[in-house]
Formats: C-alpha cells, sequence, structure tokens
C-alpha cells in the first residue's frame, strides 16, 4: 500500500499542482518525474533465496540558456519496500545478492558548453556510456545508477569523427552512498568484520583516464580504439591500464541486413596494483535482421593470467554473461568464455529477447554452465511500458572461485516504467 502511494502521489499529484507533467520557466528550464517500479527474484541453491521489492523515483532539471551554455540536475530515490529480506551488497544479509539499495542521491548535476565547431565540454557528475557499454557504463538496469564526477570532452563532426575524453575524479557506484567503509550493525558479518571490502564500497575515489576515439569510414565500416587508464584510489585492485580495437559495420545487399562487431583488448595492472596480471578480452559478432527480427551469434572471452581474470571494474557487467549475474563479479580468479545466440523480434507495442548461453572456464576449457534469458516488453502509450524478465542458470561443475556458478540459479523480474 505504501508502495501505490509513493508512486501515485509522484507521477500524478507532483506534475498537476503545476499543471503539466513537464514543467517549462521562461522558456529555459524543463522539470520531468519518472518512475520504475520492480519487483525481483532469486532462487539461488549455494547462497540462498531472495526477493527485493522496490520503487525508483526521479526527478529530472534541465537548463538551456541562449548561448551555448546548459546545465542538467537528476535527483534519485529509490525505496526499498522489504530491505531486511535480501543481501543488498550494502547490507550482506544470508542470501542472493540482489544489489537495488535503498538510496537518496544526487545521480547527475553538470554544467555542459557546446561549441559551434562541434566540440562540447562537461564539468560534475554525469553518466558516462562508451561503446557497447561493456568497459565502461552507467549501468542502468540497477535502480541506483553509476554516475561519475569528472571532466568530459567532445568532438563529433556528424560525419567521420567521434573523439571522446574523460577524467574521472570520482565513481559513484550501483551499491549506493551510504555503503561507506564501516560496515552497517544490520550487516550479518557484524561484529566480526567491521570495515567494508574494498570493493563493496558506494564510492571510489580514482584518477582515471579515459580516451576513445572512433572513426566512420562508411556504412559497412567503423572503426574504433580506446585507451583505459584506471587508477583507483579507493581499491586498487581495480587499477589497470586497458588498450583496446573495435570494428563494427553493416551491409544490406537484399531484404536481410548483416552486421558484424569485432572487439579486442589488452590489460596489465598499473604500478599501484598489488597483484600482477596481463590479460585480453575478445569479442566477436555476427547479425541477420529481416524486418523486426534479428539473430545474433556471438563469442566473448575474458583471459586469466596468474589467478585473475579480465576486469571491467565500471562496465555494465550486467549486461554480459547472462542476467542471471552468476558471472558478473568485479574480480574473478578464472578467466570465462561465453558463447550465446541472440534473437529479437519486435511488434507493434511487444517486443522480446531469447538468448541462450555456453560458459566454459577459459583456464580450463571446461563447460561451467548453461543459461536461457528471455524479456518480453509491452509499452502501453508513450510513457507507459512493462517489461518481464526470467533467466536459468544450469550448473555443469561451474568455475573454481565463483560459489554461485556450482548450483542451479533462476531469477525472474517484473517492472512498470514511467518516463515523458
Amino acid at each position: 500500500m505504501k508502495l501505490t502511494l509513493s508512486l501515485f502521489i509522484f507521477i500524478y499529484i507532483t506534475p498537476h499542482l503545476f499543471g503539466c507533467a513537464t514543467l517549462a520557466f521562461a522558456n529555459e528550464w524543463d522539470v520531468s518525474p519518472t518512475a520504475r517500479y520492480r519487483y525481483l527474484q532469486v532462487n539461488d541453491e549455494q547462497r540462498g533465496d531472495a526477493t527485493a521489492n522496490t520503487i525508483k523515483l526521479r526527478i529530472n532539471a534541465k537548463w538551456d540558456s541562449e548561448n551555448a551554455l546548459s546545465a542538467f540536475g537528476q535527483f534519485d530515490h529509490v525505496y526499498v519496500y522489504d530491505e531486511d529480506s535480501y543481501n543488498s551488497v550494502a547490507v550482506q544479509r544470508p542470501t542472493s545478492p540482489i544489489p537495488d539499495v535503498a538510496s537518496t542521491e544526487v545521480n547527475q548535476a553538470w554544467i555542459n558548453y557546446t561549441s559551434n565547431n562541434d566540440w562540447q565540454v562537461k564539468i560534475g557528475r554525469q553518466v558516462i556510456n562508451l561503446n557497447n557499454e561493456r568497459h565502461v557504463s552507467s549501468v542502468e538496469f540497477w535502480q541506483n545508477d553509476q554516475s561519475f564526477d569528472a571532466f568530459s570532452f567532445t568532438y563529433n563532426d556528424a560525419i567521420h569523427w567521434d573523439i571522446s575524453y574523460q577524467y574521472i575524479s570520482k565513481v559513484h557506484r550501483i551499491f549506493g552512498d551510504d555503503a561507506e567503509l564501516t560496515l552497517s550493525t544490520d550487516d550479518s558479518r557484524f561484529p566480526d568484520i567491521t570495515r567494508r571490502p574494498s570493493s563493496e564500497l558506494g564510492n571510489h575515489s580514482h584518477n582515471t583516464h579515459l580516451l576513445n576515439v572512433t572513426y566512420n569510414v562508411n556504412q559497412f565500416l567503423e572503426l574504433s580504439s580506446y585507451a583505459h587508464l584506471i587508477k583507483n584510489e579507493s581499491a586498487s585492485i581495480f587499477s589497470s591500464d586497458t588498450y583496446g580495437l573495435r570494428i563494427t559495420g553493416e551491409v544490406k545487399p537484399s531484404t536481410i541486413k548483416y552486421g558484424y562487431t569485432a572487439d579486442i583488448a589488452h590489460q596489465r595492472t598499473s604500478d599501484d596494483n598489488p597483484w600482477d596480471y596481463s590479460g585480453y578480452y575478445a569479442f566477436a559478432e555476427v547479425s541477420a535482421q529481416f524486418n523486426s527480427h534479428k539473430f545474433a551469434i556471438a563469442h566473448e572471452r575474458l583471459s586469466e593470467d596468474n589467478g585473475f581474470a579480465f576486469a571491467t571494474s565500471l562496465g555494465n557487467n550486467h549486461k554480459f554473461l547472462g542476467w542471471a549475474d552468476v558471472f558478473t563479479s568485479y574480480t574473478n580468479a578464472d578467466g570465462i568464455r561465453d558463447s550465446f545466440v541472440t534473437y529479437r523480434g519486435r511488434k507493434a507495442k511487444l517486443r522480446w529477447r531469447l538468448v541462450g548461453h555456453h560458459f566454459e572456464s577459459d583456464t580450463t576449457g571446461k563447460t561451467a554452465g548453461k543459461e536461457i534469458d528471455l524479456e518480453v516488453a509491452y509499452r502501453f502509450t508513450r510513457k507507459w511500458e512493462a517489461t518481464l524478465l526470467a533467466s536459468k542458470y544450469f550448473s555443469k561443475g561451474g568455475i573454481e572461485g565463483i560459489k554461485a556458478s556450482e548450483g542451479d540459479l533462476s531469477t525472474w523480474m517484473v517492472s512498470l516504467s514511467y518516463n515523458i
């Protein structure tokens, strides 16, 4: 009842006080609310079952001046209905983890300057999504986004070149600002452990540089190169230097459109990382699309060296390696290979996606498990959308050091979103 009332007040009462859902002040300010309710359940043989019942309420405020300046603010409140029934990571409990935390935060707050010469500068708390979000992402799936205190420079001539550079001083992670160094007394590890592991901290201080350069040759070929020099001053185990090259393209000789993507990167630990390793990442995908139906076959590999796998500490780990989140730890001792097939389609207001995974240990080459993922979404109107997501992981022995992979696991989720 409390949840329903909160959603009703936020979406209907607040905008009507001002007479509309999107507010405009002197043709400069736009203020709009959004909301997302979600129920998520996990059945986990290894770590215990969990359920999370949450709602995210968001206010966006955008200001545009008559010259080249603009500003943006985004305020989030995540209400958790059954906080004691699952392990949110911020407060650990003896269940499978669901990193949807109760929080009230400023998710974004930035000022932007746009030049007439195709470049712009942005300063402040912002979201950063690079390429397919594998290495750097805002991780929008979870109720609390990942955002960055950063300086950004971008150049895009809308023809060939797209260049971006970011300097990051702080990362606001999905675990929330309240996940501080001292553990909550409600944490199941307290008082045996009083200090939170650095990998679970809600905020990480950084001295990180990101460079991404894309050249669009034509519709058949786009080349991207990137350098991610990550210096994590709060968790040095995540400090690394990654250099990569990505190639994508599409061709449509008849009624079928074919696409391809290849991505390869090399990573090694930077000087302040106590772990010494050198690894690589590889991704390849081919696809075919007929009208609103698309089929794709892909393979992703994260290699292992010296007991440490290729790390994507700033990336969207939920989006890859299966939606059951069996293999999405920030630090794995063993590398992983994932071969998967995707089918997605759309008809009118309904869209769907089906993915099948085959996981292997990169070290031993043995099958670790298989997974099937399903997503169905229906857009009632331009503003309202309902989503059903289900995943089932079948263990075939798992990967040593990843406890969740050693037993079967299933998860399902329903959500209702309101966006202006």
